[in-house]
C-alpha cells in the first residue's frame, strides 16, 4: 500500500517550502484545517478533487506528490491511480460547468501519472528519465512491447498476450476493414465517448451517404464498437463509442497514426 505517512510528510514539506500555514492551504482548497492536518499526519488520503487542488496550490503535479523512491512501491502507486480514476469516473454524474473543467484537468493529471510509471520496467532511474524525455518511444523488452507518444498515445502489450494471439475469424476481419475504410474513419471521428451524437448530427458531421451510414451503424452496433443511448430527453439520445469494444476503434485509428509517424526512438530493455 502507498505509505500515507511518507505522503503526508511530502505534503507538509511542500507547504513549509511555500511558507504557508495549514489554515491558508485549507482556505485555498476549500476544506478545513483539520483535513490538512490529517493528510499531513498520514491519517487519511485526499480524494481526487482535493489532490488536484493541492497540486495547483503547491504548483507541483499530482504524479510527483504520489511518486515513491523504490520499485517495491509501484503497485501502491498504481493502485492510487486506479482509485483516482474510479473517483474521476464517479464524478461524471455531476454535469455542471465547474466540474466539467475540473474533470478535464484531472484527466490530464491521470495521463501524467500514467506516464510516471510507464517506464518503471527500465530499473535504472537515469535511463528511465532519458526515455521519458524522448517523448516518442517504442520499448521492446522481456515484459512485452510498449509505445509512448507525448501527443497522446500509450500502449502496453504483455508478452503473455502476444503468445496467445491467433488468426481472427471472418467477422472480426470485416469489422476491422470497415473501421479502416474512409467512411468508417469518418464515422468514428464524428462520435464521442462521453456524449451521445444524434443520427442527424452524424449525417452532417460525417458526410456519409445515408445507406452506407446505416450499414456502418448496424455493423458497429452489433459488434459493440458503438452503442445507441435512448435516454428520456430527446437531446440525450444518439450514438457514442461503446465502453466495451469501442476501444478497438481508437486502437485501429491510432495504429494508422503510428504507421504514418516515423520519428520514434526504439529502446530495448532486457531484464534478466
Amino acid at each position: 500500500m502507498l505509505d500515507q505517512k511518507i505522503f503526508g510528510e511530502k505534503l507538509r514539506n511542500h507547504r513549509k517550502k511555500l511558507g504557508m500555514t495549514q489554515e491558508e492551504v485549507a482556505e485555498k482548497i476549500g476544506v478545513s484545517a483539520q483535513a490538512i492536518s490529517k493528510w499531513e499526519a498520514g491519517d487519511c488520503l485526499p480524494d481526487c478533487f482535493n489532490l488536484k487542488a493541492i497540486s495547483d496550490v503547491y504548483k507541483i503535479s499530482a504524479d510527483i506528490l504520489l511518486e515513491t523512491e523504490s520499485n517495491g512501491d509501484l503497485d501502491a502507486v498504481s493502485s492510487k491511480i486506479e482509485q483516482l480514476a474510479t473517483e474521476f469516473v464517479w464524478s461524471m454524474a455531476n454535469h455542471d460547468r465547474y466540474n466539467r473543467n475540473l474533470r478535464q484537468e484531472l484527466g490530464e493529471d491521470l495521463w501524467e501519472m500514467w506516464k510516471g510509471i510507464y517506464f518503471a520496467e527500465v530499473g535504472n532511474r537515469e535511463k528511465q528519465e532519458e526515455s521519458k524525455n524522448q517523448g516518442n518511444l517504442r520499448i521492446i523488452g522481456s515484459y512485452g512491447t510498449k509505445i509512448w507518444d507525448n501527443s497522446g498515445v500509450a500502449c502496453v502489450i504483455k508478452s503473455s498476450l502476444i503468445n496467445q494471439l491467433s488468426p481472427f475469424d471472418a467477422n472480426t476481419i470485416e469489422v476491422m476493414q470497415a473501421l479502416c475504410s474512409e467512411d468508417g474513419q469518418k464515422l468514428i471521428f464524428a462520435l464521442r465517448c462521453d456524449v451521445p451524437t444524434s443520427k442527424q448530427t452524424l449525417v452532417e458531421k460525417a458526410n456519409i451517404e445515408i445507406s452506407r451510414l446505416n450499414e456502418l451503424l448496424l455493423l458497429f452496433t452489433e459488434n459493440r464498437i458503438i452503442e445507441f443511448v435512448a435516454d428520456n430527453l430527446p437531446e440525450d439520445r444518439g450514438y457514442l463509442i461503446c465502453g466495451h469494444c469501442g476501444i478497438a476503434a481508437y486502437m485501429v485509428l491510432t495504429a494508422m497514426y503510428i504507421l504514418n509517424k516515423k520519428n520514434y526512438t526504439v529502446s530495448q530493455f532486457l531484464i534478466g
